[in-house]
């Protein structure tokens, strides 16, 4: 369970993962990276994952939280330098620490990216779009 976090880290939080057509008050279903998915869904997905990797519980993620997480998962070259610029990118305060605010901000922002025709929902095609463009090609191997 925690290699396929870590493997879909980056795009969990910079291109939000995925989450199927369900009914209203479901929650979101991991695995289904062709569908289409809500900016609900992705702030979910967002949070979860912050919430994994602010291991003291104190509200902020750490480079040392970063390290001790990476490291856990066997120090993947590709992993950390992906896990690592998704963290600087989302220090928007620069003071060395990811707030839950600031993660949702860089969320948001990653999704906006994402949603090329700014319907509020990224398609199919919208979500394998910005996996290509930020070297994440395909999904993670579950």
């Amino acid at each position: 369970m925690h290699r396929l976090l870590v493997a879909a880290l980056p795009l969990l939080i910079v291109t939000p993962a995925a989450a199927q057509e369900r009914p209203a008050g479901d929650p979101p279903r991991q695995g289904n990276w062709n569908a289409s998915q809500s900016k609900a869904d992705a702030e979910q997905r967002a949070q979860m994952v912050f919430d994994q990797l602010d291991a003291n519980h104190d509200g902020f993620v750490t480079q040392d939280e970063i390290d001790a997480f990476t490291k856990l998962m066997g120090d993947n070259p590709r992993i950390v330098g992906r896990v690592t610029r998704m963290f600087t990118e989302s220090d928007a305060n620069h003071d060395g620490k990811v707030s839950a605010a600031e993660a949702k901000a860089h969320a948001d922002a990653a999704f906006d990216a994402a949603d090329t025709n700014h319907d509020g929902i990224l398609s199919p095609e919208e979500r394998q779009a910005s996996r290509q463009r930020i070297g994440g090609g395909q999904p993670p191997q579950q």
